[in-house]
């Protein structure tokens, strides 16, 4: 069963977000992961705040989405998204 990361970010400096994104799709995808959704015109229902970028990556399962996510080839990229931007993400199974 396919599962999805629903991601909200909200970068303070767009060529970090840039490199940021180019850089980890390589390694979603060595996690059997894809893009399926990117808006930087996305609303919120229930939020306090709207993010700058949604997100909706989609795996194999969630399993796949802790290995990348867990991964030493994702740790660095993550620790350098710390730096520029906030982020949160949610991980759901499809139905």
């Amino acid at each position: 069963m396919s599962a999805y990361m629903v991601i909200s970010v909200t970068p303070r400096d767009d060529e970090k977000m840039r490199d940021y994104e180019s850089r980890t799709l390589e390694v979603v995808s060595r996690y059997g992961g894809k893009p399926v959704a990117r808006d930087t015109e996305c609303f919120v229902l229930e939020a306090d705040e709207r993010p700058a970028i949604g997100v909706i990556l989609e795996f194999p399962d969630k399993q796949a989405v802790l290995n990348f996510y867990d991964s030493e080839e994702y740790k660095p990229l993550r620790e350098f998204r710390h730096t520029f931007a906030t982020a949160s993400a949610l991980v759901v199974d499809s139905v």
